[in-house]
């Protein structure tokens, strides 16, 4: 069986996840998208990378849903941009909270909404996001919910190299990449890094380390987002991604 026919779907309604009785151990995913200029440039069989993205993404979110009725079912998702409006948070109520009905879902009811492209690359101003959100939903969960937490995942997408707001280089991912290893150390953290042409290799291994950072060929949306989707399922490690990524080979 293939890893996406866990996925599969063979319902018409979905069904909704109680997250404040379930007893199991929740997980919290953060979901990284670079939505820069280069994405509103950037050409790929004939479209703009971001109206790819966009088509992409219809395609994938029924398979995560139907992944939280099964596989799936501890999982809460954040999902964050950075480029177009800055650093956002686009799922949820969009907004930047990690209590009960904040920016974090079920995966059994992950939305997305069309992404815009533009403006600058804050990757490191959407991690440090990212990081922040995971660390208040952990203890949120764990306080008022009284539930038992596992260590979260961030999932990294890019097609660029870190900048300011206003698009000037910055080096603040080498404090970051720092900060991201004492996560590490104390197992409290996961980092997927994918890199598609255009990203900064350098940086991609300093944030997720050379085991966690999987650079791509092409810009191959579909197989992007089903890595993602390898990446966010339970028990996965960084051998069984690169198997996804490369096949035999060893890079």
């Amino acid at each position: 069986m293939s890893t996406f026919a866990l996925f599969e779907d063979d319902t018409d309604e979905p069904v909704d996840v109680d997250f404040v009785t379930d007893t199991h151990r929740r997980r919290f995913v953060a979901l990284l998208i670079d939505t820069s200029q280069s994405m509103a440039t950037t050409q790929t069989n004939g479209m703009r990378a971001i109206d790819a993205l966009n088509r992409e993404l219809e395609r994938w979110l029924p398979t995560v849903r139907a992944g939280g009725r099964g596989p799936l079912r501890d999982v809460e998702f954040v999902v964050i941009t950075f480029g177009a409006t800055g650093v956002s948070v686009v799922s949820g109520n969009r907004t930047i909270s990690a209590e009960d009905g904040g920016a974090f879902v079920p995966a059994s009811r992950l939305e997305i909404p069309p992404l815009a492209a533009g403006g600058a690359t804050p990757m490191v101003e959407a991690v440090e996001l990212a990081l922040s959100l995971v660390e208040q939903r952990r203890q949120y969960v764990q306080t008022i919910h009284a539930q038992q937490t596992g260590g979260p995942r961030l999932i990294l997408v890019s097609d660029g190299e870190p900048t300011d707001r206003e698009g000037n280089p910055t080096d603040d991912w080498q404090r970051l990449a720092h900060r991201l290893e004492q996560w590490r150390a104390t197992r409290r953290m996961q980092l997927f890094a994918f890199g598609v042409p255009g990203v900064d290799d350098e940086v991609m291994r300093a944030l997720a380390t050379p085991n966690g950072y999987f650079p791509l060929e092409d810009l191959d949306l579909r197989r992007l987002l089903d890595l993602v989707l390898v990446a966010t399922t339970d028990h996965v490690d960084f051998e069984r991604v690169r198997s996804h990524v490369f096949g035999d080979e060893i890079p």
